[in-house]
């Protein structure tokens, strides 16, 4: 049994006995004329087979406690091959899964027919933006599914998100080796950080370094300098740096499916000023205590309490702020989210913290009167007893990151 087997076999246990699943990898989308955006897999379908084409198809019944899978591709096409690149066979597709039952996509209305009268309840992956692999948006298609089917559905997604917050051990070290790349990538952008460089320059720098090593970018990167760093996600990368800005970077990449997601941020021209490293002095020693401050049982709302808290009181503490204002002013987004297959990898997040949870933490503050945003984010284990900091090894210390 690979890997994907076992998360399947996982999932199956939460279905319903008289039942069946239908997950869908996604469908290329047009941009215009004969130009398609890069197609990027359903993720909860690829962690369940490890298939990343379009157009595929996962159908599975569990009828009197028998689980049969299905797995469904298109039609192998030679032709296609040469224009658009390599597409899967049946014997890969089999390799990859595990599921030896293998048919076309040409045969999935057949098969959806013999459901009829067998299942009393269809699983379909409700999240928002899913495709079929005809284009036709999952939550349509769940109309359909009434129709021919005769069943009613209930969402899958909730139980695939469950299992994907748990990460085993080979998805944690794959975590690290993208954290690894992105450290490579980054140390190689920063070195391309000074006065009268663009924004841009930066963030390409970054980006030949992940491609170099036959990756890709997990999200957009951010290179947001002076106060261009208190808008979030900053868009544009047009900017000129200055001497005496702070540069914001925020990015992440991978060549395994599973993301980095850090953040840094460095003075343009190897200095602080004094009030640069108060500021980023405190974002710094919030970063290390919310770190410190995890375990299983907290939850991430409990990490954005003891956050602001946190650096509410060393704001007034230094004058930055009155005890009277609202931290919002300063600092306006939370403290951590999930990762893993998704940037934002998809989590119940009213759920406390367990082992194997992959979170990032990321304070910040953002003081446009004054042009500076600071943001320090790294990506962190949970363990058993508390947390290990997984991009240690990428600078932080003022010490560290001024030449």
């Amino acid at each position: 049994m690979n890997k994907y087997s076992n998360r399947r076999q996982k999932l199956y246990k939460e279905l319903a006995n008289n039942s069946a699943l239908i997950l869908f990898s996604g469908c290329e989308i047009k941009k215009s004329a004969d130009g398609f955006y890069d197609f990027d897999v359903n993720k909860n379908f690829f962690y369940l087979t490890g298939i990343k084409q379009e157009g595929s198809i996962l159908v599975v019944t569990k009828i009197k406690n028998i689980v049969k899978e299905t797995i469904l591709t298109s039609p192998y096409d030679a032709h296609k091959e040469i224009w658009t690149g390599r597409r899967l066979k049946p014997e890969n597709v089999r390799e990859i899964t595990r599921i030896n039952e293998y048919k076309t996509t040409d045969e999935f209305n057949a098969l959806l027919q013999t459901l009829k009268g067998n299942v009393k309840t269809v699983y379909l992956d409700l999240e928002p933006g899913i495709f079929t692999h005809t284009g036709l948006l999952v939550s349509n298609f769940r109309e359909e599914i009434i129709n021919t089917v005769n069943a009613k559905v209930e969402n899958v997604y909730p139980l695939i998100v469950r299992l994907r917050m748990v990460k085993d051990e080979e998805e944690i070290a794959l975590i690290r080796e993208s954290i690894a790349l992105t450290k490579k990538a980054l140390d190689f952008a920063i070195s391309k950080v000074k006065p009268g460089a663009y924004e841009y320059e930066v963030a390409a720098a970054f980006e030949y370094k992940i491609k170099a090593a036959h990756g890709v970018l997990g999200f957009s990167t951010i290179a947001a300098t002076g106060d261009n760093a208190v808008i979030l996600h900053y868009p544009d990368l047009n900017t000129k740096l200055e001497a005496g800005e702070l540069l914001l970077l925020d990015l992440g990449g991978h060549n395994n499916m599973y993301t980095a997601d850090i953040s840094r941020t460095v003075p343009v021209n190897g200095k602080f000023t004094p009030l640069q490293i108060t500021i980023y002095e405190i974002v710094l020693a919030c970063n290390k205590a919310v770190i410190d401050f995890i375990k299983p049982g907290k939850t991430i709302a409990d990490l954005q309490n003891y956050t602001r808290e946190f650096l509410k009181e060393r704001l007034v503490k230094a004058k930055l702020m009155d005890k009277d204002e609202d931290i919002s002013n300063y600092y306006y987004h939370g403290v951590s989210h999930h990762l893993g297959l998704d940037t934002h990898d998809p989590a119940d997040r009213a759920l406390p913290l367990e082992k194997g949870n992959v979170i990032t933490v990321e304070p910040g503050l953002y003081f446009a009167k004054y042009g500076i945003g600071v943001r320090i984010e790294d990506n962190v284990l949970v363990t058993e007893k508390g947390s290990e900091n997984l991009s240690i090894s990428i600078p932080k210390e003022i010490k560290e990151i001024i030449s």
